[in-house]
């Protein structure tokens, strides 16, 4: 489930909520969620 919502965020097709609404049913920890964002922003960053 991790390597899905982390593509899906980083594709932009999952936003901030649903992350949260993720890691609140256990699907990721808070930890994995964390990671992701910060993925993402890397990923931005290198244009």
């Amino acid at each position: 489930m991790y390597n899905r919502l982390k593509r899906l965020y980083c594709e932009g097709r999952l936003d901030d909520t649903a992350l949260q609404n993720a890691a609140e049913r256990g699907w990721i920890t808070d930890e994995q969620k964390q990671e992701i964002v910060d993925a993402a922003k890397d990923e931005r960053a290198k244009g």
